[in-house]
């Protein structure tokens, strides 16, 4: 045989073996948000259990679990992932904020007035974060998206409405979750925070051990706080972040054609994704208060903050929040507030100092 046959013959076994790499059947281990709501039930179990195996002609499927059925908290999501006890993770940024500040400065409690705005902080930050889950947890993210705007759900009296000034929230009780959200309950409203499981936060509004809660829109209208909560404040205090990430062992062990596939499987569930944010946000809205709504109507008071309070909230965040955010940050991560400003904080005309 010529040495030119046997480079064609070479050629073309190595063809082979690649055509055969990118038939490749795998079966994914995959952990998912809360079992109990609409992102896991109507797009995260889909993907994983229809669209990508369809997708992919049958090779590409996963055993997909929520985080809930699997009795975790969320916290060690990551941890988990960057074990390789899972290949793909679908997380929240409250959960994994103990681990990193970074990460915590993606999703900051009052920063972000509306989604079209939050989905901007998240594309500028995604460099940022990116780098961070590389560092920490050997992983790498296909996607950000984010839950229903948060809201403040408080008993604040009958003659209470239209505009309140922050002076309404002053000295109650508001059930708290996460660092920045502590320090906006402290530092913006003057009132105490108080850790409260979520299923526990109904009835401790009903007895009065809480005034308020914070919470997701369509969360809270599931779980009935307007039975225990007279007043929804309609203003975004933000959208609670998540992410999908790939262990970066599973990821670099795909084919070309594989890794392109899902990327362009999981930019469709992204645009569902931050699609359903927005219809989700709104009918929790609608059903808290006179409707239009498929459920049961909340008959909630709908207040908003005056243009005075608002500009006292802003000030405040810059000075509270994100002050307290950045001792935290720097402390951990030295570097992480210019990354900040030059990103979110540039976009949103916010600055974090020291």
């Amino acid at each position: 045989m010529t040495f030119s046959h046997i480079g064609g013959a070479a050629a073309a076994l190595a063809m082979t073996a690649s055509a055969a790499l990118a038939q490749d059947s795998h079966n994914f281990s995959v952990v998912g948000t809360w079992g109990v709501l609409a992102h896991w039930q109507e797009r995260e179990q889909p993907f994983w259990d229809v669209q990508l195996p369809e997708a992919s002609g049958g090779r590409l499927t996963a055993t997909a679990r929520p985080l809930t059925e699997l009795g975790m908290d969320g916290t060690t999501v990551m941890r988990e992932l960057r074990s390789g006890a899972f290949d793909f993770a679908h997380g929240v940024f409250l959960y994994v904020a103990g681990d990193s500040p970074v990460i915590e400065g993606g999703d900051l409690t009052g920063v972000t007035p509306d989604l079209a705005t939050f989905r901007q902080v998240m594309e500028v930050y995604e460099p940022v974060l990116e780098e961070e889950f590389q560092t920490l947890f050997n992983s790498h993210i296909l996607m950000l998206y984010a839950w229903p705007q948060t809201h403040l759900y408080c008993n604040l009296g009958e003659d209470v409405s239209g505009d309140v000034g922050l002076d309404a929230f002053q000295g109650l009780n508001v059930r708290s979750f996460g660092a920045s959200m502590a320090d906006f309950i402290t530092e913006t409203l003057d009132a105490t925070p108080v850790a409260v499981a979520f299923g526990e936060v109904l009835p401790s509004l009903e007895r009065g051990a809480l005034d308020c809660g914070a919470s997701g829109t369509l969360s809270a209208y599931a779980a009935s706080w307007y039975q225990g909560a007279t007043h929804d404040l309609q203003v975004s205090l933000g959208y609670t972040a998540s992410f999908l990430a790939v262990n970066n062992d599973v990821w670099n062990g795909l084919s070309d054609e594989d890794r392109a596939l899902i990327e362009e499987q999981v930019a469709i569930l992204e645009e569902e994704m931050w699609t359903a944010t927005e219809a989700d946000s709104q009918a929790g809205i609608d059903c808290m208060a006179e409707g239009p709504c498929d459920g049961e109507l909340g008959h909630m008071t709908q207040v908003t903050l005056s243009d005075a309070a608002l500009e006292q909230m802003r000030e405040t965040i810059e000075n509270g929040v994100l002050t307290n955010w950045a001792e935290r940050c720097e402390a951990r991560s030295p570097g992480c507030v210019d990354n900040w400003n030059a990103t979110i904080g540039q976009l949103l005309g916010y600055e974090a100092r020291l």
